[in-house]
């Protein structure tokens, strides 16, 4: 009984010696390392100045002392809290050790390695390093997120002693453990470069740049690596649709993707975003535009027979062309080509275009084709103006067409706009000055005899009269068509 006691005495006191050994701070300075006292000549005789009464080893808790003002050395940081024994003891002069400076108390833990200028990284508030990640930022390895908390020998084994170099900047050098229990995915087949997939603040999110011939956008984006790369393999995996979408193409009814012949490349058709928008570019020569542009392709495609589906008209709309009775298609002969009238936007809207030998313009601009095409009858309708005309001619009095013999070609002094603004090109120039703008009845006074016309008939004047006034003139008779050799332009 009394070993076992002996025994955990024992092992009690090694623990607190432990103990109290890992509390001594870094650098720091232990209690048993402070000096003999040192001699007081120089001090005031007066012990309680400074000591409590009945104790040497006690300072009193008033006790001050302004070294700044006393010795001209400002104390601060932690040499403002360390006792006076750790700095003036019998080991000599304070100012020899002073001249030294901070190897001349503290213990070069470096050996050297680092130089004698301890405030290049530390400072007098604590041995921990000061701007280190600021230092640390001109190597190669800058220190982010996690790895600027980390102490420096968790990475340098060596820095206590000022080994810094040798240091490979990988992330396997710190990180295999982490890899290699790593299970979803399995990162045994993964390179050793953490940052592919990692960021330096966080192991997760992982996050991969994947290949831009297989970009991971909509359905493709947010889903587990396992769902694409089966069993945990990731080269030489297809990129083909069908590779992993051979399921949805054979389940596909509507249209039945087998019994179709579709193609196995989804991207024809669909997107990444949804599988049921789907979207395909007819060829060009056949574009969905207009009526045309059906969400049901069974509408055009029957039985779901995609292949050599005719693109003429009357493929699909021959009932709608012998149901047409206005005018009907039929009996007029048109052709079966809807596009030479119609259009793919409305059936109403159709329009066709006239031949140039007589274009629709001013009065033949009209929506109704059974005005000139009777019956329905469109070849051979003839183009002259009697055969429309006729009776607009017969029924003119002023002057009497018919009477005066006018010819039936109404163009020679009509147009196509207005009736009424007849213009005749006369072919003497009989029709300007005094004669301008005179009916043509003044002049020609017999509508049947035209193109005859009269003279002495309109001027009021005697042949006598001329008859004396034309005395030697050579030619002169006393008649129309003789006054008009001599006057062609109606003066004297």
């Amino acid at each position: 009984m009394g070993t076992r006691k002996t025994f955990f005495w024992v092992m009690v006191l090694i623990g607190g010696l432990v103990a109290c050994g890992s509390l001594i701070p870094r650098e720091g300075w232990d209690a048993s390392a402070n000096g003999p006292v040192i001699p007081h000549d120089n001090f005031p005789a007066d012990c309680s100045l400074c000591h409590v009464g009945g104790s040497w080893t006690e300072i009193r808790d008033d006790f001050e002392f302004d070294h700044l003002a006393k010795t001209g050395v400002e104390l601060k940081g932690a040499h403002a809290d360390a006792a006076c024994l750790r700095c003036h003891n019998d080991r000599g002069p304070v100012a020899v050790f002073a001249d030294r400076g901070c190897s001349g108390c503290h213990e070069d833990t470096h050996r050297g390695r680092l130089g004698p200028d301890c405030q290049s990284c530390h400072n007098e508030e604590s041995w921990h390093p000061r701007d280190a990640i600021r230092q640390h930022a001109m190597t190669r390895f800058p220190l982010v997120g996690p790895h600027a908390s980390a102490e420096c020998f968790a990475c340098h084994e060596g820095a206590q002693v000022g080994n810094f170099e040798g240091l490979v900047p990988e992330c396997a050098v710190c990180h295999t453990d982490e890899a290699a229990s790593v299970t979803d995915p399995d990162h045994s087949a993964f390179s050793n470069d953490c940052q592919r997939c990692h960021s330096e603040v966080d192991w997760k999110p992982a996050q991969f740049d994947h290949p831009a011939s297989f970009p991971l956008t909509n359905g493709h984006s947010g889903l587990d690596c396992s769902a694409c790369h089966l069993p945990n393999t990731f080269e030489g995996l297809s990129t083909d649709c069908a590779s992993c979408h051979t399921d949805d193409y054979n389940a596909t009814t509507d249209p039945n993707h087998i019994t179709a012949g579709f193609s196995t490349d989804c991207m024809l058709c669909h997107d990444t975003s949804d599988w049921n928008n789907a979207s395909f570019e007819h060829p060009a020569s056949f574009q969905l535009v207009g009526g045309h542009d059906l969400t049901d392709c069974s509408l055009c495609h029957i039985g779901g027979v995609f292949e050599g589906t005719p693109t003429d008209c009357a493929a699909c709309h021959l009932d709608d062309y012998n149901a047409t009775t206005d005018p009907n298609h039929i009996t007029s002969g048109f052709s079966t080509d809807c596009m030479l009238c119609h259009d793919v936007f409305d059936w109403g809207n159709a329009d066709f275009e006239h031949p140039a030998s007589f274009p629709l313009i001013g009065g033949h601009n009209l929506n109704d084709c059974t005005v000139c095409h009777i019956n329905n009858v469109f070849e051979g309708t003839p183009s002259d103006c009697a055969a429309c005309h006729t009776d607009d001619y017969n029924a003119t009095t002023n002057p009497d067409h018919a009477a005066t013999g006018f010819p039936l070609d109404c163009m020679f002094c009509h147009n196509v706009y207005d009736w009424n603004d007849a213009t005749f090109d006369h072919s003497f120039p009989i029709d300007r000055g005094a004669h301008k703008n005179l009916d043509c009845i003044e002049c020609h006074t017999v509508p049947s005899a035209t193109p005859a016309f009269s003279c002495i008939d309109c001027h009021e004047h005697r042949q006598s009269r001329m008859d004396d006034k034309h005395d030697g003139v050579s030619g002169y008779v006393w008649e129309s068509s003789a006054c008009f050799m001599c006057h062609p332009d109606g003066k004297e």
